[in-house]
C-alpha cells in the first residue's frame, strides 16, 4: 500500500505549497504512478477520458449557464419580489426573503456559489439599506446560498450520481424534504436574530401590489415548475383517444439544456433585459467556471480511479464489516472525515475523491444510498461556510466589499443552523429516503 501513502503525501505537500486543487490531485497521481505503480500512464489517460465521456456531465455547464442567464435576465429580482410578498411584512422579513429567494433560485441553478452571487448582489445592499446590520446581511446570504446544492436540481447530486451510478431523479427528490427543512430552520434563525437586533418591520403590501408582483414574477416562477414536471413527469392520463403513459418528459441533462433555453427566452422576450451584448458577456463570464469544474473533475476522477485500482474502497468496506461497526458510529465517522476534508477541498473534488472510498463502505454497513447522498451534500454545505476553503465566504466578501475576516465572524451564528441540519439529516434517515421510496424507477 506504499503507493497510497505516496499518493496522499504528494497531495498534502502540493496543497501545502499552494498548488491549485485540480493540479494537486492530478500531480499526486502522476507521482505515485511514475514512482511505484505498475499501472501504465496510457491506461490512466484512457480511464479519465472514458469517465468524462458521459452524457450526464453535460448537465453541469448548462445549469451554470442557466443560472448566469437568470441573473442577467432579471429573473432573480422578480423572485426576490415574490419572496418579499410572502414573508416581507414579518419582523426579519427581508432576511427571510433572502432565504426564500435562495431556495427559489436553487430550484433552478443547482450551484451554491451562483446562488450566493446572484441573490447576494441584490439582497446585501437592500438589507443594509433597510437597517439590518452588515454582519446580518452577509451572514444570511453566505449560509442561505448553500441551498443551491441541496434543493434539486443540484450539481453536487449530479456528480454523486455520476460516481455511484444511482438514479439522478431519485437523488433530486431525496433533496426536497431536507431542502425544505433547511429553509425553515434558516428562516427561523433570520426572524430570531432580527428580533434580537430589534430590526423594524416594513409596511405590508396592499392587494394591488401583491397582484402586480405575482403577475410580473409568474414567468420566473414557471422555471422551477417546468423543471419539476420535466424531470419527474405527469401521471398517466387519457384525453379521448389520446393517451399519455406517464413518466418523465426528459432526462436531467435535457432538463439543464431546456432550463438554459427558457431562461434566455424569458430574459429576452418577457423581461427584455438580455441583448446580444449581454448574452455574449454572460457566456464569457460563465465559461471559465465551467472549464475550472471540468478540470477538477478530470483530475479528481484520476485520483479516485487510482484509489480504486489499489483496492482502498474494498479494503475499507471489508474492515468495517469485520469489526461490525454500528451504523450510527459509521455515520459519525463519515461526518468527521467529510468535515476534515472540507478544510482542504471544495465540493466537487470532495465528492469525486471521497465518495469512491466511502460509498462502498456505506453500502457494506447498510446505509441507504440516497440518505448517504444527502449527508454528503450537507457536509459540503458546511464546508462552504467555514475557512479556509469556504467558497461562499469568498464570494460574499467579493460582492459586498466586506473583509473576509468579518464575513467569517458574521457567518458563525448562522453556521450553527447547518450543524443542527447535519445532525437531523444524519440520524433521521426517512427525511431523505421517504420521497425516493415512493418512486418506482
Amino acid at each position: 500500500m506504499i503507493e497510497v501513502w505516496i499518493l496522499f503525501a504528494s497531495f498534502g505537500v502540493l496543497l501545502f505549497l499552494g498548488v491549485p486543487v485540480a493540479i494537486a490531485l492530478g500531480g499526486s497521481v502522476a507521482v505515485a504512478v511514475t514512482m511505484f505503480s505498475s499501472v501504465p500512464l496510457a491506461v490512466m489517460g484512457q480511464k479519465v477520458y472514458g469517465n468524462l465521456d458521459n452524457f450526464l456531465l453535460m448537465s453541469v455547464p448548462f445549469f451554470l449557464l442557466a443560472a448566469a442567464l437568470m441573473e442577467a435576465g432579471g429573473i432573480v429580482r422578480h423572485l426576490v419580489n415574490l419572496a418579499a410578498m410572502a414573508v416581507g411584512r414579518l419582523q426579519g422579513g427581508l432576511g427571510m426573503t433572502t432565504v426564500l429567494t435562495s431556495m427559489f433560485f436553487a430550484a433552478i441553478c443547482g450551484s451554491s456559489s451562483a446562488t450566493v452571487a446572484a441573490v447576494g448582489g441584490l439582497m446585501i445592499p437592500s438589507l443594509i439599506e433597510r437597517g439590518y446590520p452588515t454582519n446580518y446581511a452577509v451572514g444570511v446570504v453566505a449560509t442561505a446560498g448553500a441551498l443551491g446544492i441541496l434543493v434539486p436540481p443540484s450539481i453536487a447530486l449530479i456528480l454523486y450520481g455520476f460516481v455511484t451510478e444511482n438514479s439522478i431523479p431519485k437523488l433530486f427528490v431525496a433533496g426536497i424534504l431536507p431542502g425544505i427543512l433547511y429553509t425553515g430552520l434558516l428562516m427561523l434563525m433570520a426572524r430570531f436574530m432580527a428580533k434580537h437586533l430589534k430590526v423594524s418591520t416594513p409596511p405590508p403590501m396592499n392587494l394591488a401590489e401583491r397582484i402586480e408582483t405575482l403577475r410580473v414574477a409568474l414567468p420566473a416562477l414557471c422555471l422551477p415548475v417546468f423543471l419539476v414536471i420535466g424531470i419527474y413527469g405527469f401521471p398517466a392520463f387519457s384525453l379521448g383517444k389520446w393517451k399519455f403513459q406517464g413518466g418523465a418528459i426528459f432526462t436531467p441533462t435535457e432538463a439543464a439544456v431546456m432550463c438554459a433555453v427558457f431562461a434566455l427566452m424569458i430574459g429576452v422576450l418577457v423581461y427584455r433585459k438580455i441583448h446580444i451584448n449581454t448574452l455574449a458577456a454572460t457566456v464569457i463570464k460563465v465559461t471559465p467556471r465551467i472549464g475550472m469544474i471540468f478540470w477538477i473533475i478530470t483530475n479528481a476522477t484520476l485520483f479516485g480511479f487510482f484509489l480504486a485500482n489499489q483496492g482502498v474502497p474494498d479494503a475499507l468496506a471489508h474492515w468495517l464489516v469485520a469489526i461490525q461497526m454500528p451504523r450510527w458510529a459509521f455515520l459519525m465517522m463519515v461526518n468527521f472525515v467529510l468535515i476534515l476534508a472540507g478544510l482542504f477541498l471544495d465540493g466537487v473534488p470532495m465528492i469525486l475523491t471521497c465518495i469512491p472510498v466511502l460509498y462502498p463502505a456505506a453500502m457494506a454497513v447498510g446505509v441507504d444510498p440516497y440518505h448517504f447522498a444527502i449527508i454528503v451534500v450537507v457536509n459540503i454545505e458546511l464546508g462552504l461556510q467555514h475557512p479556509p476553503m469556504g467558497m461562499n465566504l469568498f464570494v460574499v466578501s467579493s460582492i459586498s466589499g466586506v473583509p473576509l475576516g468579518r464575513v467569517i465572524r458574521a457567518t458563525l451564528p448562522w453556521m450553527c443552523v447547518t450543524i443542527v441540519q447535519l445532525l437531523i439529516i444524519t440520524y433521521i434517515p426517512w427525511i431523505s429516503t421517504f420521497l425516493p421510496s415512493l418512486m418506482t424507477n
